[in-house]
């Protein structure tokens, strides 16, 4: 089990090798320091200076990171590799409900396309012909609930029988399924709703068009905003009903995927926050939720899959990528207490002792011998040697570190 410690950070100036370098008599007490002091490494010590001092030109010219210190407190991480994958709530396959030819395909893969986009434009000999049979259902209709109108008003001025009434009701309600079975085809097709009105109106005037083509075209739309991630149709090419004929994702929102092992399992619920961290922003972490916890362990591995659903705005995750997430876990009243951390990148080795540099005033950084604890993603905890509010520097220490061990040849000298 981990902890995170929580920092933040400031920005400051920075430094190259060029920088001037000063000693501080040992003697004289450091500036702002009321950390706790250690004991000394031995009487090579004394030849290190206590602190350089860096000229503003030479602090400007290369750019120094701190972070200030502050006391949080211990919360439990549960560290877990993972995979980013796609949300397959926003995931689409996109097909045709009947075979034909791709006669164009306006998006190429990469595309980023939004709702109501053409994807691809289809030629359909069938579907020709369902336009044809509706447009012929209509007309049969319209021409059915003529006689069907008539017939009730001879029914009731009794000029025909019940039987004839009857037969002329029945051919009407047939009349009316086969159509109403006729629309819901091109429905099913994907057809244009407003295309299917026209071939409505069309009828209803009782004069179908005799010269309907036996092939009809189809364009197939985005339905919802997202990205072109794969693409199998060619222009031109033949195709059968629901064969895929490219993916449509929305990766504003991903999933990520990791297995815990069982020993974990009782720690992670649905609706704990996560932590991803990625080799391609590895400064940057990213934030989502378990949303989903598997029922079933793997025999093999003996773990079980848990998801994340992570925001991604700027789609710098990306389906594949490989992934470092840690879930945070609520450490229990009795466990939780203040403590004290650094980056990773804050420490250095001088003297053989772990030293980290304080800034203590302008140009001026201060050398802290520090006592550690444990380290994990990318933080150590300082037991001793600093305090909260002092910054101490991240980017840029070990060439304060060098500054240090220059200084120290040029005492001996």
């Amino acid at each position: 089990m981990r902890f995170r410690l929580i920092l933040y950070a400031i920005p400051a100036a920075a430094f190259m090798f060029l920088a001037t370098a000063c000693t501080r008599e040992s003697g004289q007490p450091e500036p702002g320091a009321a950390a706790p002091e250690l004991e000394s490494a031995g009487e090579d010590e004394a030849t290190i200076p206590e602190n350089v001092y860096l000229t503003p030109a030479a602090i400007a010219e290369a750019g120094i990171t701190t972070w200030k210190i502050q006391p949080v407190d211990l919360e439990h991480l549960l560290t877990l590799n993972g995979t980013v994958g796609y949300n397959e709530n926003r995931l689409l396959q996109v097909a045709a409900n009947i075979r034909g030819r791709a006669t164009a395909i306006p998006v190429d893969l990469g595309a980023r396309v939004r709702r109501g986009d053409p994807l691809v434009v289809i030629e359909s000999v069938d579907l020709g012909r369902a336009r044809e049979e509706l447009i012929r259902a209509l007309a049969e209709l319209f021409a059915a609930s003529r006689a069907y109108e008539r017939a009730q008003s001879l029914l009731a001025a009794k000029a025909i029988s019940a039987g004839e009434f009857q037969a002329r009701e029945a051919e009407y309600l047939s009349r009316r399924a086969a159509a109403e079975s006729a629309e819901r085809t091109l429905h099913l097709y994907g057809e244009d709703a407003a295309l299917i009105e026209g071939l409505k109106a069309v009828a209803v005037k009782g004069n179908p068009s005799p010269s309907l083509p036996d092939s009809a075209s189809l364009t197939i739309r985005a339905p919802f905003d997202g990205r072109i991630v794969d693409r199998k149709a060619t222009p031109g090419a033949l195709f059968e009903a629901l064969e895929p004929l490219m993916t449509l994702a929305d990766l504003s929102s991903v999933w990520v995927f990791f297995q815990a092992y069982e020993k974990d399992i009782a720690l992670v619920t649905e609706g704990l926050s996560v932590a991803i961290r990625t080799e391609a922003y590895p400064h940057e972490s990213f934030r989502g939720r378990v949303d989903f916890i598997g029922s079933v362990v793997d025999g093999g591995s003996r773990t079980v899959k848990v998801r994340a659903t992570v925001e991604n705005k700027d789609e710098r995750l990306r389906p594949g990528m490989f992934v470092r997430s840690q879930i945070e876990i609520p450490a229990p009243p009795n466990e939780a207490h203040a403590t004290l951390a650094v980056p990773e990148t804050a420490l250095q080795t001088l003297d053989g002792r772990l030293t980290v540099f304080v800034r203590t005033a302008e140009g001026t950084f201060l050398r802290r011998s520090v006592e550690t604890g444990h380290t994990f993603d990318g933080f150590t905890e300082i037991l001793a040697g600093v305090k909260p509010g002092e910054e101490v520097v991240t980017e840029g220490s070990f060439v304060l570190k060098s500054e240090f061990a220059r200084a120290t040849l040029v005492d001996e000298d």
